[in-house]
């Protein structure tokens, strides 16, 4: 049995960036190295406070408050001047639980609790005394909010007020590829690149400053690993959570390649062959990620829009006039008939793709 290593921001806090993205396997102690460092310990020091931010105003009940800061040594951290975390009003105290009455009294405000679905709701209020964001589960299983990064940086402004002083921790899971922030801050490139305890930075210069970006994929932490299932291996190891997708019944040295095009949505690009059976009258579509750039002249199926006549958007009803083509796309573009290089191409495709597979 491995003995498991705990989390820590100290490595990713040396690049003293301005964004920090960490994400990797579930329980590794992500969560409490930020809470525990930039949240209290960061008040504790400098009397600055921090906010904590979720996606959506259900994420943040005082229940889930309570529990998220129950693991934080609280009598240890203040020498005993108060002994638990309370919440009121989405406001974040120190507090002191009598456990004769089971009342707890309130004393220090430390930090806010802030749903970022209803960003343009603070943009009147101030923020002076905070200089750390936490933003847990940046990382959807479901569905984000319409143009999200946009809402983080009209959020982030409203809190900064042109400072420069506000550092933001986004911390998540490594549930899916798609996340939006990846593609809008120009890290798809190091994103796909980056191992596991492997810490990569870019810097992005805007209208007048520069603004560093620190992203970690964290090491696996070791322990005892008890899930099972397809979410085992996000949950136990911080590989990429997938789903089965069916892959060639054949070596792919057992088909032909008659037709070739490209997918592009949402930054992600997959190469889509027609493949022929060399030896049965079959035939499939196939499916593989494509890390380079598009040449001139190919088919291409996207969500961006481009005046070339060979960028399409509906693959069942494409404006070429090649009918025998088009006839190929809506006859044989089936879900029963389309394969995918791995589980990882197969979950990432069908989640960007604005269209529906046909059965």
């Amino acid at each position: 049995m491995s003995t498991q290593v705990y989390y820590t921001n100290k490595r990713i806090k040396k690049e003293n960036a301005d964004f920090n993205l960490i994400y990797g396997e579930k329980s590794n102690g992500k969560s409490y190295s930020l809470k525990h460092e930039e949240a209290i310990l960061h008040y504790l020091e400098t009397g600055k406070r921090f906010i904590l931010l979720r996606r959506w105003v259900a994420d943040i009940t005082n229940l889930w408050i309570e529990q998220y800061f129950s693991d934080v040594d609280v009598a240890r951290l203040t020498n005993g001047k108060y002994n638990c975390i309370s919440v009121w009003k989405k406001v974040v105290y120190f507090a002191i639980y009598d456990e004769t009455t089971g009342k707890v009294k309130r004393h220090e405000k430390i930090g806010y609790v802030l749903a970022l679905s209803t960003e343009q709701h603070y943009s009147g209020a101030s923020f002076l005394d905070v200089d750390s964001i936490i933003f847990e589960e940046f990382m959807e299983r479901g569905s984000y909010i319409a143009h999200e990064p946009d809402k983080l940086m009209i959020l982030y402004s409203t809190i900064d007020r042109k400072r420069g002083t506000t550092k933001m921790w986004l911390v998540g899971n490594s549930i899916s590829q798609v996340c939006p922030y990846f593609k809008a801050w120009g890290l798809d490139s190091i994103f796909r690149k980056l191992k596991q305890g492997e810490i990569a930075t870019k810097t992005i210069h805007n209208e007048a400053n520069d603004v560093k970006i620190a992203i970690e994929y964290c090491q696996a932490s070791g322990g005892k690993t008890m899930a099972i299932g397809n979410a085992s291996k996000m949950i136990d190891k911080g590989g990429w959570q997938t789903t089965p997708q069916p892959h060639l019944p054949k070596s792919y040295k057992e088909y032909k390649a008659t037709f070739r095009f490209v997918f592009q949505y949402q930054g992600f690009r997959f190469i889509c062959e027609f493949l022929k059976d060399k030896t049965e009258p079959k035939s499939c579509w196939f499916i593989y990620p494509k890390y380079t750039d598009i040449k001139k002249k190919t088919i291409v199926f996207s969500d961006e829009i481009d005046i070339s006549k060979y960028w399409q958007r509906d693959i069942y009803n494409p404006t070429f006039k090649n009918k025998k083509l088009q006839k190929l796309f809506v006859d044989t573009f089936r879900e029963t008939n389309i394969f995918y290089s791995d589980d990882l191409c197969g979950a990432n495709f069908k989640q960007v793709i604005d269209f529906s597979i046909r059965k």
